[in-house]
């Protein structure tokens, strides 16, 4: 098991211009930059512009952020539990994927798919329908064989107002913000971890009605292997490690394409197919 690093927040600063050119970059939908990669004499620095700079040791023994003063506690813990986290992980020879899990028929259900398409949303309405969330970012997958199991991860989904308003029950708010909504009776977070059952690969949501498909494995790893958390992308070793990895996960878990119109009042339905399909 990957030690835990040590992790520490200092004084918040403003972000000062680096010298360094970054090694890679993580990009919204929009194209804007989320994060940036930087190595530095002591490891590695991850930036995420006008939040945070995360400092990390070139051992990983260590993590050190640095929040500009308009970053709260929340956001570090999310872009540290969601972002940098997996990210050490891998490096160390962890399995971390970018996705959501609920629990159907005794099972973990991974739900993937790019930011926005609605993998919390998603994680969110089945777990309000019975089938309790394990994580709505973060799949900390541990191989036995051919076999996977998924860990919990915090037990809260990071969703915008009119989720939030859904799965609540409450009027939306107008600030078009992430926040964070907790477990509850409601939306019940699952507490132990699960056998993989399966994998659904999220489409673009215009169809005009619910579609599962299985896909090859050959198709479910060139999608799988986007929703990655790699650190250096130059480290030929690690990411053939990785790569191997990914391509014995589609290989060995059953991976299906899913699709939906993204409409509220149609996710009830949505729901109850997924159940049919994946809950015998």
């Amino acid at each position: 098991m990957t030690p835990e690093p040590f992790f520490a927040t200092e004084t918040a600063r403003a972000q000062q211009v680096l010298a360094s050119t970054p090694y890679d970059r993580w990009l919204t939908p929009a194209g804007d930059v989320a994060a940036e990669f930087h190595r530095s004499d002591r490891g590695y620095l991850l930036r995420f512009p006008d939040q945070a700079d995360f400092a990390i040791a070139d051992g990983l023994e260590a993590i050190t952020c640095f929040p500009t003063p308009d970053t709260d506690e929340r956001t570090i813990a999310s872009l540290y539990a969601n972002s940098v986290r997996p990210v050490v992980g891998n490096h160390a020879g962890e399995f971390n994927l970018h996705g959501s899990a609920v629990m159907i028929g005794g099972k973990a259900l991974a739900i993937m798919g790019f930011s926005r398409r609605g993998k919390t949303t998603l994680a969110g309405a089945l777990a309000k329908a019975g089938h309790p969330f394990l994580t709505e970012d973060v799949l900390a997958l541990t191989p036995d064989g051919s076999n996977y199991s998924v860990a919990p991860q915090r037990p809260v989904l990071r969703v915008f107002d009119d989720t939030a308003a859904y799965l609540s029950g409450e009027v939306a708010s107008a600030r078009g913000e992430k926040s964070e909504l907790a477990e509850s009776a409601d939306v019940p977070a699952a507490k132990d971890a699960a056998p993989l059952g399966a994998i659904c690969l999220l489409g673009q949501g215009d169809v005009e009605q619910v579609t599962i498909s299985r896909c090859d494995p050959a198709v479910a790893l060139a999608e799988i292997m986007q929703h990655s958390f790699v650190l250096d992308v130059e480290d030929r070793a690690r990411l053939s490690a990785h790569f191997e990895r990914l391509a014995a996960l589609a290989n060995a878990v059953p991976c299906h394409h899913l699709d939906y119109p993204r409409d509220f009042a149609r996710l009830p339905a949505v729901v109850t197919a997924i159940a049919e399909q994946f809950g015998g």
